[in-house]
């Protein structure tokens, strides 16, 4: 895996929930379970611009030429995913979401896993040619 295959799987995943979250905001919280009052739907929109705005990050990091820009692009990313990673546990702990929020979690996980294990176990292969 390098980390150009990862930004393009994370942009497509980031354009998808960000999308959602930013245009369909009660749709989005119904199809988690939660109530879709005032507060959750400000929420959902401000996750859904967030999403975007990351999806702009690793269109950036995969058409960037430079090493050096993708891994902080990729480090930006893995803190990103460790933090969404531990919230969408908190959350789905909290047995207040429905089964759907298990997604949230495993994505999170494994985009997280794939950032450090592009930035730390494999640095070389952050080549743009894969």
């Amino acid at each position: 895996m390098t980390l150009r295959r990862l930004f393009a799987i994370n942009l497509f995943l980031a354009l998808f929930f960000g999308l959602s979250c930013a245009l369909l905001p009660r749709e989005s919280c119904a199809a988690y379970g939660l109530t879709a009052n005032t507060a959750a739907l400000w929420t959902t929109r401000l996750l859904g611009g967030s999403l975007l705005g990351f999806a702009t990050l690793m269109w950036f990091g995969w058409r960037s030429a430079t090493e050096a820009t993708r891994r902080a692009i990729a480090f930006a990313l893995l803190v990103q995913d460790s933090i969404g990673f531990v919230a969408s546990l908190e959350a789905q702990g909290s047995h207040e979401m429905t089964a759907l929020g298990w997604s949230n979690l495993v994505l999170y996980g494994l985009l997280a896993l794939g950032y450090a294990y592009c930035l730390f176990v494999a640095p070389g292969r952050t080549d743009v040619t894969s």
